[in-house]
C-alpha cells in the first residue's frame, strides 16, 4: 500500500495542490485525505478517488490506472498468503520507542490536530478521544460514532447501551498503561487526555442522570448526551485535572459539571445527590486509571493531605487501589530533598533509553545532591569534630509548604496579606510531579516565589537533579551569571556552556533530545530585575513566547522562574501563569530539620539541636535560611558567654552574634595565647574587612567582587584608625570566614581570576548596614568619618537593595545624626575629609544625587513618619529643598534605581504651621503611599484656601517644562495639550470643590466630560464644580465652557434632581448670555438648544411655574410679555389637565402654544430667528407628529437665508420632501 500511495503523494506535494482542494474535490475530510495519501487504509481505493487526485495534479490518468490495477493483484495474493498461514500482521506497537512518532500517519494526524487543522483527533471531543484511543483501530471508532446516535426511550434499551459502551471502553482502554509509557510527552498527554475524556463520559453513562430523564417519560437524546458531556467551561473543556486546582476543589467542579448536563437535558436543577453519584462514578473510574497511569494520581492531586483520602475512598478494594496506596506511601515517607518527586516521575518515566545530552546534564545536576545543603564551612567540613557538618542536600534540604494561584488581572502575588486567602498546600513534590507531567506547562512559565532565604535556589537545584533523563532534559540557568539583558537563547546557551565547559548550543542539545521535554529554571530573576541594564518588565512574556515558539515548531518546552515575593509587580506576568509561593517552616517542619542535624552530627562535639526551636525563636527559625543560622550558631555558641543568655528576636542580632562568634572562635583557634581584649579588638578588625567587601559589592550594583577589586576597596574604606593593617585578600577569606564563596577561573594566558561573593545576598547587605550604621556614630566630625560615609552612600541607592534599610532600623538609635548631614548633602566635602575612592570616572551630580537620596532613606529606615522640615536647615523652606534634591536625583538615579525609589519612598504634602498660609513641608514614609498618584495637590502648591484663586502662569510652565524633554513629563501634559491650544484661559483659574481641593476650570470640565452617566454618585458633585468656576472665566473660553457642560446635561438631566438641574440652568443661562454678549457671534446659538432641551424636559417633569418663560427667552421671545404668561397659566392649569393622559405629556402642547404666538408676533427677524430654533428644538425632542404638522408652515414663515442655518440631518427629519424643495430655493436664489 505504501509503494503505491508515497509517489502519488509526492506527485501531488510536487504539483502545488493544497490539501482544500482535494478535501472539496473528493468530498472527504481533511483527516481523510491524510489517511488516503498515508497509504492507511487497508482496501485499495476506488479508480473515481485516484483519477480525481490525479487530474488535479495534471498527471497522467493511464498510468496511474496501471498502478492501481497493479496495487488490487498484490493486495489479493497477500490477503491469500495470510490465510494460508494463518499469520496475521505485526502489531507496530510492539516496536521499541514512542509508537505515534513511529507512524508516520498517526503523527501526521497529531500535528494537524497540533496545529488546528482539524478537530476529528481532538482528545476533549467524545468522538476525537475514541479515535486517538483506537489508533489505526477503525472499528472501534465507528463503534464509538454509532453509539452517539438515536434515542433511547426505555429502560430496557438503556441497559443494552450501557452494555455496549462498557465494551468499547474496555477495547479503547485496553493496555493503556503500557502505551502511555512508551509514549514521548506531547503524545502521552493526548492519550490520557482522551482516557480522561472517555471516563468524564463514563460517569453519565453508568450514573443515575438517564434513568432519572426515562422517569420522566423522557427520551434520552444520545447525540446530546455525547455532546454536553464535554461542553462545560469551567471543568470538562479543562484538558485534565491540573496539579494547581486540589482534589477538593475538583470533585465540587465535577459535581457542577453533570448538575449542567442533566440540565441540559432536562432542563431542569436535578437534586446534588444524583450529580454527586454520578462524580463517584467518575472519581471511581479515575482511580482506578491512575493505578495503571500515575500521571492522573498527581493531575488529580491524589497525593496532597485529606485530599488523598477522598481519592482512596473513591477506588474499589482490589489491586488498584494497593497500587495507589503504594504510590501515596512512597511519597509521605519521603519528606526531604525532593527524593519523592524523583520517585512519582520515575513511575511515570517512558520505558526507553535516554538521550546522551539528557543523561550528562542529568548526572551534573545530580551530582549536588551529595553536597552540604549551603556551603557554609564547606572548606573545614570533617576536619575536626567541634566544628559542625551540614547535610548534604538530598538530606537536609526539608520539603516546603506552599500556596498556589493562577494568575489574572486582581492577583497581587506581591503582597503577603493576598497570599493568606490562598489554600495552604502540603506536598510540594506531587505538585511539581503533576505540573511537569502535565499539558500546560508548555505554555507559560511556572513562577515559585518565596522570601529572601526561603530555599528557591534550592529547589531549582533538586529540582534539576530528580528529573529523569528518559523524559527530561533539565537545564538550569543561574540569572545571576549570565548577561543579564541578553536574550533567552543566549542565556540559555551561557548556563549550557557554564555547566559543561562546552561550546554547546540550545539546538545542538535538543536536536538529538527526541522525546524528552526540556526544562528550563531559571534561578533568581530578582537579581536580574536589579542588575540594571534593559528593562525587564516583559521578561516573564518573553519566556512564554518563547515557549510557544517552540512548541509551534514541534518542541514543546516547560519554564521555571524564581523570584523573591516583593518584586512580583516589577514584571508583567502573563495571564494563566501558575504561582507557588514557598511557605515558612512549621513546627514540624523544624523538628524535622533538628532531627536531620543531630543526627548527621551524632557523634561530633557538637551540642544537639532542640526539637522546639521555633518556640524558641518563632521569628527567626520559620524562615531556613535563618533557621540555619541558628543552628550553626547553637552548634557553635559558648554558653558561658554572657551574651549567650541575651535575648534573640531579631535578625540583626542573630547575624552580629553568629558572626562574631565564628570569628572570635577563628582567632583563639589561631591565635589561642591572645588576651581577651585583643581578641575582641581583632574581631572587630575582621568584621570591618568583611564589611568593605560587602560595600565593594554594593557599590558596584554586583554580588561579588574580584580580588583586584577587593584589595582596592581594602585601602581606601576601612575604617579610620583600621587602615595600617593590610593584608591579602585571599589569605583574609580563607583563614578566617566561612560565608564568603571563592571561584577561581584561568584566563588563555595562564593568569587566575579569583571572584568573591558572600554565601547568601543576606550576609553582605547585613554587613553593608552594619558599616554604615558603625560609621554614622561617628559623624558629623568634617573629617575622615564624613569622608567615608559619602563613600559608602554615593554609588547606589540603597533602595537598590532594599533589605539593607530594614537591617539599618534595627541598628540605627534614631535620625539626628542625619538631620546635621542632610542640609549639606549636596555641598562638597570639606577638606581633608575626602577618602579618595572610586571606582572609574562618575559624575560629581550622580555621587551627590546618590549621597543625599541615601541620607533621607538611612534617616527613614526607622519606619517613622518624617516631616522633610526636619531635614532641613533653618530658614529653608521645605518644599523648595524637596524639589531641588527630587529633581537632581530624577535626572541622575538610573531609571531602575528611580522607579524603586519611588516605589519605596511614599509622600504626603501637608502645611508646617496649623492654618493653610503655613509653610508648606512634606510628610514622608518609607513603604507607605497614603496618596493616591492621581491625588489633587493644587492646594498645596498654591498655598492658599482661598475659594477662588488666578495663576496667570500656566503657559509659562509649560514653556520652563518642555525644554526639559523629560520623558515623564511630556506623557503627563500630552493628554493636556489640547486644552493648552484651545482653552489656554481655563488652566489659569483655580476653584475649590467639593472635597475642599483647589481644581482648575479645565480640570473640573474634563472630569465632567469623562464621568460616567448620572446616576453615578460624583456626576452632580461635578456639575456643582463647574458651576463654581463660571465666574472665573468670560469671552470665548467661558462661551465654550457653558456649550459644553449644556450639551453634557442634555443628555442625562432626567437622572439628576430637579432642583439641581434648575439651578445649573439658570447658571448656564446667565454665564451662557453674558459671554456671547462679549465674544460676538452665533456661538450661543448651539447652547440654546441644549438648554431648552433640558428646559421642556424640566417642565414636563416639575410644571414649574417660570420654566415657559425661561424657555421664551431662550427661543428670543418676550418672556415678560401677557401672551406668554398666559401660554403658561394655559398649560398649567386648563390645556394640561385635559392632555394630563397624553403620551406626548406637555411638550407637544407647549410647541403648539409657543408656535402660534411666535407665528402672530411682530418683528420678522426676531419671529424667524425665534421659530428657526423652535424647529431645532423638536428636531431635539424628536416631536415627530408635531413636526409633520407644523415644520412646513414654520419654514415657509422663515426667511431663506434663515433657513440655510438648519444643520443636514436636520432637514431630513423634518421631511425629505421639504428638504428638496429648501434645495430648489438655494438654487433660485443662487443661480
Amino acid at each position: 500500500m505504501a509503494a503505491f500511495w508515497r509517489p502519488l503523494k509526492d506527485e501531488v506535494t510536487r504539483s502545488g495542490v493544497s490539501r482544500q482542494e482535494l478535501c472539496d474535490r473528493l468530498d472527504l475530510s481533511a483527516s481523510a485525505v491524510s489517511e488516503l495519501l498515508n497509504g492507511k487504509r487497508a482496501k485499495a481505493p476506488d479508480w473515481d478517488v485516484v483519477r480525481a487526485i490525479v487530474s488535479a495534479c495534471d498527471g497522467s490518468l493511464a498510468y496511474w490506472r496501471r498502478r492501481l490495477d497493479e496495487l488490487v493483484r498484490e493486495l489479493d495474493a497477500q490477503r491469500a498468503l495470510e490465510l494460508r498461514s494463518g499469520r496475521a500482521r505485526k502489531d507496530p506497537g510492539e516496536r521499541a520507542g514512542c509508537t505515534v512518532c513511529q507512524d508516520a500517519y498517526e503523527a501526521e494526524r497529531f500535528e494537524e490536530y497540533a496545529t488546528g487543522w482539524g478537530d476529528e483527533w481532538d482528545p476533549a471531543v467524545p468522538y476525537g478521544a475514541a479515535a486517538v484511543l483506537a489508533g489505526r483501530n477503525g472499528e472501534l471508532q465507528g463503534e464509538m460514532q454509532a453509539l452517539g446516535v438515536g434515542l433511547l426511550e426505555s429502560t430496557e434499551g438503556l441497559s443494552a447501551f450501557r452494555d455496549q459502551f462498557n465494551d468499547l471502553t474496555r477495547g479503547l482502554m485496553a493496555d493503556l498503561g503500557r502505551r502511555v509509557r512508551r509514549a514521548c510527552h506531547p503524545h502521552r498527554i493526548r492519550l490520557l487526555h482522551a482516557a480522561h475524556t472517555i471516563v468524564v463520559i463514563e460517569g453519565c453513562v453508568k450514573g443515575p442522570l438517564l434513568d432519572a430523564v426515562l422517569a420522566y417519560g423522557v427520551a434520552v437524546d444520545l447525540h446530546l448526551v455525547f455532546e454536553n458531556g464535554l461542553d462545560d467551561g469551567t471543568f470538562a473543556a479543562a484538558p485534565l485535572p491540573v496539579a494547581n486546582t486540589r482534589y477538593d476543589d475538583h470533585h465540587a467542579r465535577v459535581v457542577d459539571h453533570y448538575a449542567r448536563v442533566w440540565a441540559s437535558l432536562r432542563g431542569e436543577i436535578p437534586s446534588r445527590q444524583d450529580a454527586g453519584r454520578c462524580a463517584s462514578i467518575y472519581e471511581g473510574r479515575l482511580a482506578e486509571l491512575a493505578a495503571e497511569c500515575p500521571e492522573l494520581f498527581v493531575w488529580a492531586g491524589m497525593q496532597d493531605g485529606s485530599d488523598a483520602a477522598g481519592a482512596l475512598g473513591a477506588c474499589t478494594d482490589g489491586e488498584a487501589r494497593d497500587r495507589l496506596q503504594e504510590l501515596y506511601r512512597d511519597l509521605h515517607t519521603q519528606k526531604r530533598g525532593l527524593d519523592g518527586l524523583e520517585t512519582l516521575l520515575r513511575a511515570l518515566a517512558r520505558q526507553v533509553p535516554a538521550p546522551a545530552w539528557s543523561v550528562r546534564l542529568s548526572e551534573i545536576h545530580r551530582s549536588a545532591l551529595g553536597h552540604p545543603v549551603s556551603p557554609i564551612n564547606d572548606a573545614h567540613q570533617g576536619r575536626s569534630k567541634c566544628v559542625p557538618r551540614v547535610p548534604s542536600l538530598s538530606r537536609g534540604y526539608v520539603n516546603p509548604a506552599f500556596r498556589t494561584a493562577v494568575h489574572d488581572s486582581d492577583s497581587r502575588p506581591h503582597v503577603e496579606a493576598w497570599w493568606s486567602t490562598r489554600p495552604l498546600r502540603q506536598e510540594i513534590q506531587g505538585f511539581l510531579a503533576g505540573h511537569f507531567s502535565g499539558f500546560p506547562t508548555v505554555n507559560r512559565p511556572l513562577l515559585i516565589l518565596g522570601d529572601p532565604g526561603a530555599g528557591k535556589s534550592l529547589l531549582t537545584r533538586l529540582l534539576a537533579a530528580r528529573l529523569p533523563p528518559t523524559d527530561y532534559l533539565p537545564i538550569r540557568i543561574e540569572l545571576r551569571n549570565v548577561t543579564a539583558d541578553a536574550e533567552i537563547l543566549d542565556q540559555i546557551a551561557q548556563a549550557l556552556r557554564h555547566a559543561t565547559n562546552k561550546d554547546i548550543t540550545w539546538d545542538t542539545v535538543t536536536s538529538s533530545c527526541s522525546g524528552v521535554l526540556p526544562v528550563l529554571i531559571f534561578d533568581g530573576f530578582d537579581e536580574l530585575l536589579q542588575a540594571g541594564g534593559a528593562d525587564h518588565w516583559y521578561y516573564l512574556e518573553e519566556i512564554a513566547d518563547f515557549q510557544e515558539r517552540s512548541a509551534e515548531a514541534g518542541l514543546p518546552v516547560a519554564a521555571v522562574v524564581t523570584s523573591r515575593t516583593v518584586v512580583a509587580d516589577q514584571a508583567k506576568i502573563p495571564d494563566e501563569t501558575v504561582i507557588i509561593r514557598l511557605e515558612p517552616f512549621d513546627a514540624a517542619r523544624i523538628a524535622r530539620w533538628s532531627d536531620v542535624w543531630n543526627t548527621h552530627n551524632a557523634g561530633r562535639s557538637i551540642p544537639p539541636l532542640p526539637r522546639d526551636l521555633g518556640a524558641l525563636h518563632p521569628d527567626l527559625a520559620p524562615q531556613p535560611l535563618l533557621l540555619l543560622m541558628l543552628t550553626l550558631y547553637y552548634a557553635m555558641r559558648d554558653e558561658g558567654d554572657a551574651e549567650w543568655a541575651a535575648p534573640m528576636n531579631r535578625v540583626t542580632t542573630l547575624y552580629e552574634r553568629l558572626l562574631t562568634l565564628f570569628v572570635r572562635r577563628q582567632i583563639r583557634k589561631h591565635h589561642c595565647k591572645m588576651r581577651p581584649e585583643a581578641v575582641e579588638e581583632r574581631v572587630e578588625e575582621e568584621l570591618d574587612l568583611l564589611s568593605v567587601i560587602a560595600a565593594g559589592m554594593f557599590n558596584r550594583g554586583s554580588q561579588g567582587v574580584t580580588a583586584e577589586e577587593a584589595d582596592h576597596d581594602l585601602a581606601f574604606l576601612r575604617a579610620p584608625g583600621r587602615r595600617r593593617t593590610r593584608r591579602p585578600t585571599r589569605l583574609l577569606f580563607g583563614e578566617f570566614f566561612f560565608f564568603i564563596h571563592e571561584a577561581k577561573a584561568t584566563l588563555d594566558g595562564g593568569e587566575h581570576r579569583i571572584w568573591y561573593e558572600f554565601l547568601h545576598a543576606t550576609f553582605g547587605e547585613y554587613l553593608v548596614a552594619r558599616k554604615i550604621a558603625l560609621t554614622l556614630r561617628h559623624c558629623p566630625d568634617q573629617g575622615p568619618y564624613d569622608g567615608l560615609l559619602f563613600s559608602l552612600l554615593s554609588f547606589t541607592p540603597l533602595t537598590d537593595r532594599a533589605q539593607i534599610i530594614d537591617y539599618l532600623g534595627d541598628l540605627l538609635p534614631g535620625t539626628d545624626t542625619v538631620a546635621q548631614l542632610f542640609p549639606a548633602a549636596l555641598h562638597a566635602l570639606p577638606p581633608g575629609s575626602d577618602t579618595g575612592y572610586t571606582m572609574g570616572p562618575t559624575p560629581a551630580t550622580f555621587r551627590h544625587a546618590c549621597h543625599s537620596a541615601n541620607l533621607l532613606l538611612v534617616a527613614l529606615s526607622a519606619g517613622q513618619l518624617l516631616r522633610f522640615s526636619e531635614l532641613v536647615a533653618d530658614g529653608g523652606s521645605p518644599a523648595e529643598v524637596w524639589r531641588t534634591h527630587a529633581t537632581l536625583w530624577k535626572s541622575q538615579l538610573p531609571s531602575t534605581s528611580w522607579d524603586a525609589f519611588v516605589s519605596a519612598v511614599g509622600t504626603m504634602p501637608v502645611s508646617r504651621g496649623t492654618d493653610h498660609d503655613g509653610p508648606r513641608d512634606i510628610v514622608i514614609r518609607l513603604g507607605q503611599h497614603d496618596a493616591d498618584p492621581a491625588a489633587h495637590n493644587m492646594s498645596w502648591l498654591l498655598g492658599t484656601d482661598m475659594p477662588l484663586v488666578k495663576d496667570d502662569e500656566p503657559l509659562s510652565a509649560l514653556r520652563r517644562t518642555r525644554p526639559l524633554h523629560d520623558r515623564d513629563a511630556e506623557r503627563l501634559v500630552e493628554p493636556a495639550l489640547p486644552v493648552f491650544d484651545e482653552l489656554t484661559a481655563l488652566t489659569s483659574s483655580f476653584v475649590l470643590d467639593g472635597y475642599g481641593r483647589h481644581v482648575s476650570a479645565a480640570h473640573a470640565l474634563i472630569a465632567l466630560l469623562i464621568c460616567p452617566p448620572a446616576p453615578h454618585p460624583d456626576a452632580l458633585a461635578r456639575y456643582e464644580t463647574c458651576m463654581s468656576v463660571l465666574v472665573t472665566v468670560s469671552g470665548e473660553p467661558g462661551a465654550r465652557l457653558v456649550d459644553l457642560v449644556s450639551r453634557r446635561l442634555a443628555t442625562e438631566s432626567d437622572s439628576l434632581p430637579t432642583e439641581a438641574v434648575d439651578a445649573i440652568v439658570q447658571e448656564l443661562t446667565r454665564h451662557g448670555i453674558i459671554c456671547a454678549g462679549q465674544h460676538g457671534g452665533d456661538a450661543f446659538d448651539r447652547t440654546r438648544i441644549s438648554l431648552l432641551v433640558i428646559s421642556c424636559r424640566l417642565l414636563d417633569r416639575t410644571r414649574r411655574k417660570g420654566l415657559v418663560g425661561r424657555i421664551a427667552t431662550l427661543l428670543g421671545a418676550d418672556a415678560s410679555s401677557a401672551e406668554v404668561t398666559g401660554v403658561e397659566e394655559r398649560l398649567l392649569q386648563g390645556e394640561w389637565q385635559k392632555r394630563r393622559t397624553s403620551e406626548a405629556g406637555i411638550v407637544r402642547p407647549l410647541f403648539e402654544a409657543l408656535f402660534d404666538l411666535l407665528i402672530r408676533a411682530a418683528g420678522a427677524e426676531v419671529k424667524d430667528v425665534a421659530l428657526l430654533r423652535l424647529l431645532k428644538l423638536a428636531v431635539a425632542l424628536d416631536q415627530s407628529s408635531w413636526c409633520r404638522q407644523y415644520a412646513e408652515r414654520g419654514l415657509r414663515s422663515i426667511r431663506p437665508v434663515l433657513r440655510s442655518r438648519l444643520l443636514p440631518f436636520e432637514a431630513d427629519y423634518l421631511g425629505s420632501s421639504l428638504a428638496v424643495r429648501l434645495d430648489a430655493e438655494r438654487r433660485r436664489a443662487h443661480p
